[in-house]
């Protein structure tokens, strides 16, 4: 009998609050859950306002980058594509 190997979850090193910390990148399977965790608890004014604030976003390492652009249009998905998210950025006046 084999046994299954878990997977090390992948993880990037951040600073939070002056200390270095490893923050967890979810997995692909994950994505309804976090969609459904945003739906459940955020308006889609509040998600639209993210999305502006991250679209900017530019860090130095890639892979972080790309994580970074990853979540944002993970975000606008939620919202409906991009003509919603520009008439919620107008709505919100940004």
């Amino acid at each position: 009998m084999s046994k299954m190997r878990r997977r090390k979850p992948k993880t990037y090193e951040t600073t939070l609050n002056g200390k270095k910390t490893r923050v967890t990148i979810p997995e692909n399977e994950d994505t309804d859950v976090l969609a459904e965790a945003l739906k459940d608890n955020l308006s889609p004014e509040a998600v639209a306002t993210i999305v502006a604030y991250l679209q900017p976003t530019r860090v130095k390492d890639a892979k972080v980058q790309r994580e970074v652009e990853w979540f944002s249009g993970m975000l606008v998905e939620l919202l409906g594509g991009y003509k919603a998210f520009n008439r919620l950025m107008d709505e919100v006046g940004l």
